[in-house]
């Protein structure tokens, strides 16, 4: 049997080159606590129409209820995205919300990333 002699040459690598686009890494510092459904859905409500009332919400979204609602509207609010307006209309208790600059910033950026990914992106 025969000997194989191995080289001990150092291989010389190539440096790796990046697999993610530099305008997608917007989605990795985005708040996970965003993406949702419902949030993504009230955020661009918001964005569209301005202040919006509590029911108009409801309403206008798919299978949201009262608690439902108020819960995801309290998670961005904690984020500091939507602030909230109380008055008082014909002795009714009249609660709106809108968007902060704070808010309209980071959903501009997770938008304008799934712009990017979607134009860039493979056809599926």
């Amino acid at each position: 049997m025969g000997f194989v002699k191995l080289s001990t040459q150092k291989l010389r690598r190539e440096p790796s080159k990046s697999l993610v686009s530099e305008d997608y890494l917007d989605l990795i510092h985005a708040p996970t606590k965003l993406f949702n459904p419902y949030r993504l859905l009230i955020m661009q409500t918001l964005m569209l129409h301005g202040n919006v009332e509590f029911r108009q919400l409801r309403h206008n979204i798919p299978e949201m209820t009262d608690g439902n609602l108020a819960s995801h509207l309290r998670v961005l609010e904690k984020l500091g995205y939507v602030h909230y307006h109380k008055e008082i209309v014909n002795r009714m208790p009249r609660t709106s919300y809108e968007i902060t600059e704070e808010g309209r910033n980071a959903f501009g950026k997770i938008v304008s990333s799934l712009r990017k990914m979607i134009k860039y992106g493979p056809n599926i």
